[in-house]
Parts: C-alpha cells; sequence; structure tokens
C-alpha cells in the first residue's frame, strides 16, 4: 500500500499535545474505518525517522498485518476462557463478548484497529498499533513493533509506551 501524496497528507495533520494526527485507511481483516496516525515527540514536523517507518509500514503492511492478527489470535485463544467466565458472572452474553472462534480472521467482529504510534525518539521500524477489544473493552489490546520486529503484546497501553 502507498500514501498518494506523502507531503500533502503530512500537512494536513492536527495538533494534539505533543502528537501530530492524521487518519489513514489501511486494511486490517475486513475493518471499513480509517486508524489515526499519531506523530509522537514532536510539535512542529514529523522527523524523517517517522516518515521512513511509516512509509516502511505501509510497504510491508501485509506481513506487519498478519504477524499482529496471528499474535493477537494467540494471546486470545490462551485467555478465552477467563473472558468467557468473566462475562458470564457479569450476566452478560460470552458468545457476543468473547467468541470461540477458529481463526484470528474470525475476531474481526469484536475488535477495531484504532491507532498506529511512532514516536520521534527511537529507530526507524518501532512503533505501535493499538485496538479496541470486545472481550477487553476496559484495557484494549497493544503490539508494539521494534526494528519491524514484533516485541511486545498486551495491553493497548503496550502501543504507546515507548522508552
Amino acid at each position: 500500500m502507498q500514501l498518494e501524496n506523502l507531503a500533502e497528507w503530512l500537512e494536513g495533520l492536527r495538533k494534539e499535545d505533543d502528537l501530530l494526527v492524521g487518519e489513514l485507511h489501511v486494511p486490517f481483516l475486513q475493518q471499513k474505518e480509517s486508524i489515526e496516525v499519531c506523530f509522537v515527540g514532536q510539535k512542529r514536523a514529523v522527523t524523517e525517522s517517522q516518515q521512513k517507518t511509516l512509509l516502511g509500514y505501509l510497504e510491508q503492511l501485509d506481513t506487519i498485518h498478519q504477524q499482529t492478527f496471528e499474535r493477537i489470535f494467540i494471546d486470545y485463544l490462551t485467555n478465552v476462557d477467563i473472558y468467557r467466565r468473566a462475562f458470564q458472572e457479569w450476566g452478560e452474553d460470552p458468545d457476543e463478548h468473547a467468541p470461540l472462534v477458529n481463526s484470528a480472521e474470525d475476531l474481526a467482529p469484536v475488535m477495531l484497529y484504532q491507532s498506529l504510534f511512532i514516536p520521534s525518539w527511537k529507530d526507524v521500524g518501532t512503533f505501535g498499533m493499538g485496538f479496541w477489544a470486545k472481550w477487553e473493552v476496559e484495557h484494549g489490546v497493544g503490539i508494539k513493533f521494534e526494528s519491524w520486529r514484533l516485541l511486545e503484546a498486551g495491553e493497548n497501553s503496550v502501543h504507546f509506551c515507548f522508552e
């Protein structure tokens, strides 16, 4: 996937605290909604390393997304019984919030890719991906990549906490 006009897209970023934020549609499972791309750590301009990370992410999109939803799927399968018991105890339908699934693609109806965080002070290839998840509404799901390798998966905070 390519960004048609990077310079124009970068000019349209909005400022939010120490972030520069833009919207971008990237294919993730069957998601139709755009994600927020958040450039962290500067207020005026996106750094060259952040631009390279975004462009590299877009070039490697299929591989990165495959690794991401496979990791989320593995973690989900590890904990799905805990999620289902909790929803039952709360009087909610576990099949609606934490369905039994056979593949990563089956998670599409119960999760939403929301944001891509790219820090200014890290090397190219370091970024985080944040997800809303129906089975974990309070904490969400976060994925962190470093040097283009999936480094960590956990709660949503994983995707925006960089040392």
